[in-house]
Order: C-alpha cells, then sequence, then structure tokens
C-alpha cells in the first residue's frame, strides 16, 4: 500500500460520520507481511550479538595475553564498539518487536472488520459487498408500530456497528503510532513534543524538522562559500606578494645593467605573475559575491527557523472535531 492510498483511506476514515456508509474492507498490509519484516530485524539483531560479544572480549584482554600502548587502543576501542554495537542491537530488537505488534494490531484490524461484517448480516442491515449501507432515514406518516420498532432496531444495530468501526480505527491508528515511536526510537529521531507540528509558508504546511534541515544545510553552504572566498582572498594575497618581489628583482637587474636577455625573461615572470593576479582578483570578487549571498540565505533560513518556533506564524493542523447535529433519530437512540 502506497503513502497516497493509506493518506486518501485515512482522509476517509477522518470524515466518517453517523449515517455514513460502513467500509468494512481490509486494504493495509498483510500481517504476515508485516511479521516476516519484524523477524528479519530480531534475526538481524542476533547477528549484532555476535558483535557485540566479540567487543566485549576484546575489551577484556588481560595485561598478560596483550600489553603495550598497541594493546590500550585496541581495548579501548573495542569497548566504544561494544558500547555502539549493543545499542544498535537493543535498537534492533525493540524496531522488530514494535514491527511484530504492529502485525498484530493490523490482524486484529483485519479479524475486526470481518467480525462487523458478519454482525451487520447477521442483524439484517443492507451489506453490499465489504459496505454496510445505513437503514433509511425516515419513515411513511401511515408507519405501522411494528414497521417503528424494526425501523428502530435497525438504526440500533448501525450505531453499534458505527460505534465500533470507529473503535477499530482508532485501535489501528495507535499501532500505528507505536511504530513510528519506536522508529523514530531507532534512527534517534525526536518529534517536536508540542503539537505545532507545521507553520505557513506560501500556502504550504512545512514541518520543523524541514526547516530545521534548511537552516542547517544554507549554514554549511555559507560556511563553504565563506571558506572559498577566504582561501582566494589568500591567493590574491600571495600573488601581488610574488608579483612585487618579482618587480623588485627586475628594478635591481636594470639598475645592474644585466644582459638583455636576462631583463626579458624576468619582465615575462611579471606579466605572468600579473595577469595570474588579475584573473585570481576576479575569481575572489565572484567567491566574495557568492559568500554575501549564501550568507544571506542562511540568515533568512535561521530567521524564518526561529520565527517558526517562537510561534510567528505558526498554522497547527489539527483534525476538526465532528459535532453531528441532534436529530430526533439521536434523541431516540439515546
Amino acid at each position: 500500500m502506497t503513502r497516497v492510498q493509506a493518506d486518501r483511506l485515512d482522509a476517509v476514515e477522518d470524515g466518517l460520520s453517523f449515517g455514513d456508509p460502513l467500509g468494512c474492507g481490509y486494504h493495509w498490509a498483510e500481517p504476515d507481511e508485516v511479521d516476516a519484516y519484524g523477524d528479519a530485524v530480531r534475526r538481524l539483531a542476533s547477528k549484532v550479538e555476535l558483535a557485540v560479544d566479540a567487543f566485549e572480549r576484546t575489551a577484556g584482554l588481560s595485561e598478560e595475553v596483550f600489553a603495550g600502548e598497541a594493546a590500550d587502543r585496541l581495548r579501548h576501542r573495542a569497548g566504544t564498539r561494544h558500547e555502539e554495537s549493543a545499542q544498535v542491537r537493543d535498537n534492533l530488537r525493540g524496531l522488530g518487536r514494535a514491527v511484530n505488534a504492529y502485525s498484530d494490531a493490523l490482524r486484529r484490524h483485519r479479524d475486526g472488520l470481518e467480525q462487523l461484517r458478519t454482525f451487520a448480516v447477521g442483524r439484517g442491515l443492507d451489506v453490499r459487498g465489504a459496505t454496510i449501507w445505513p437503514p433509511v432515514e425516515t419513515l411513511p406518516g401511515d408507519a405501522t408500530q411494528k414497521q417503528a420498532d424494526a425501523w428502530e432496531a435497525d438504526w440500533k444495530a448501525y450505531q453499534a456497528c458505527f460505534e465500533t468501526r470507529i473503535e477499530l480505527r482508532d485501535a489501528r491508528r495507535a499501532g500505528t503510532r507505536d511504530l513510528v515511536r519506536a522508529l523514530a526510537e531507532f534512527a534517534d529521531v525526536h518529534p517536536d513534543q508540542d503539537k505545532a507540528t507545521v507553520v505557513g509558508a506560501n500556502a504550504h504546511q512545512v514541518e520543523f524538522g524541514e526547516l530545521r534541515r534548511a537552516a542547517s544545510e544554507e549554514a554549511l553552504e555559507a560556511v563553504q562559500a565563506g571558506d572559498a572566498a577566504e582561501a582566494a582572498r589568500h591567493t590574491v594575497d600571495v600573488l601581488r606578494r610574488r608579483e612585487q618581489g618579482a618587480l623588485g628583482t627586475l628594478e635591481e637587474l636594470v639598475s645592474a645593467d644585466r644582459p638583455a636577455e636576462e631583463i626579458r625573461a624576468q619582465a615575462e615572470k611579471v606579466a605572468a605573475l600579473h595577469r595570474e593576479l588579475a584573473q585570481a582578483r576576479v575569481e575572489a570578487s565572484d567567491a566574495a559575491a557568492t559568500a554575501d549571498r549564501e550568507q544571506a540565505e542562511a540568515n533568512r533560513a535561521a530567521r524564518s527557523l526561529a520565527a517558526a518556533e517562537e510561534g510567528r506564524p505558526r498554522l497547527v493542523a489539527e483534525p476538526a472535531a465532528h459535532q453531528p447535529g441532534t436529530t430526533g433519530l439521536r434523541d431516540r437512540l439515546g
């Protein structure tokens, strides 16, 4: 199931209200396939366990077995690797358990949908394919008491189906949140603690994580551009000193009335240095302009992040609470 399909299904479930047709078809990944992923992760954790043991034994080598500076460095590195591999092992085990728990949640969701459809059929509701349809909204004025009682019983059965469908949706989403938290722990990525997860930006919703990443990338590019500009300025300074030194040597050769060939060679060297210096000055100017642009971009990204974190402006994506209207039917059903 692609993310687009999942988002579309969740959007349908978000808009579900009393009186809507109830879908009871299973559209998510097969629980057995998800279980296989969890088992694979846990098998990987078992393999990492071998590395944990090996690093632990290496870090525990005695001085009698291996001594000296190289031995101390080996033990230190093995101890560091032992801690790292032990953390990876624990994370993989936790992730594997979370994936298996998610497969159980999906399995309960699938079985619950099947039981919901069976219940609706058993109560005589209109079930077509994987959809439970609500009873008719009104009865004719000349309906008998028997018809009214049957109509009310159908609506009570539909109400039970509706409440069960909402419970199934919430339970599945709780399982999904648990899996996401486990993935976040494994990747060492922790979402914002508050509910301000998005901010307004040109009619688009931008997550804080994206703003932080953009700000860090812009800052890195600004630093790199600044380093390039500084290197270009250093090159100009070096070439300027070399040109001045070559000019001084040329003056000394002329004053000493050296041979024309020697003076001509030194003059060509001065001309070459002058051309190289002119080119370096152009490159330094371009590098300085680039550094200024990158610094301006980094400043804007930093200001945008600061404004978002301070709440200027902030657009919180919260689902609107459903407020069903009061009807005579709702009053009769209690």
